[in-house]
């Protein structure tokens, strides 16, 4: 792969890297097996809302989410010193993003839409280490946002992924 990283996909003469595009083609490939994680393909509005919902994750919430993960999980892991007023910032930006995932979140069930879509697995691995580094109550604090992260995490899937 270009970059020499994972995750990484071969599906017959088909490469694809970056996780969110095998996502994507994944989702897209079995549509027809088990759960659609995709709008139907005649929506149009859906189809713009889901890849709304997409970049937010990417453009907007992961950064934010990534930032206090190394301060408050990765850097104290590694021995690096904490740094408070950079601890304090980025939990501050973090849940400022929250605030606008909980408003997005009263008036559509899921964060791609109104059923469970790839875009709610983009933001779940991120949502479960910042509750591993102790922003559980950040989430649950917010009504919308902690009954949706309830929703997904209680799915089968998602328990069976994280078994150990």
């Amino acid at each position: 792969m270009p970059f020499g990283q994972i995750p990484a996909l071969e599906d017959g003469s088909l490469r694809l890297y970056e996780s969110r595009a095998i996502g994507r083609y994944l989702a897209s490939k079995y549509r027809s097996q088990g759960i659609d994680l995709l709008p139907p393909v005649d929506d149009t509005q859906g189809w713009a809302h889901f890849e709304q919902f997409a970049s937010v994750e990417y453009s907007q919430f992961y950064d934010a989410a990534v930032q206090v993960l190394w301060l408050k999980l990765f850097n104290p892991a590694f021995g690096i010193p904490s740094d408070e007023a950079a601890t304090k910032a980025g939990v501050e930006k973090l849940h400022a993003k929250l605030d606008v995932l909980d408003k997005i979140l009263s008036k559509q069930s899921y964060l791609g839409g109104p059923g469970f879509t790839i875009v709610d697995t983009f933001y779940m691995p991120a949502v479960n280490s910042l509750y591993k580094a102790g922003e559980g109550p950040a989430f649950e604090q917010r009504k919308n946002l902690g009954a949706w992260w309830n929703k997904v995490s209680s799915r089968e899937s998602w328990k069976k992924v994280n078994e150990n």
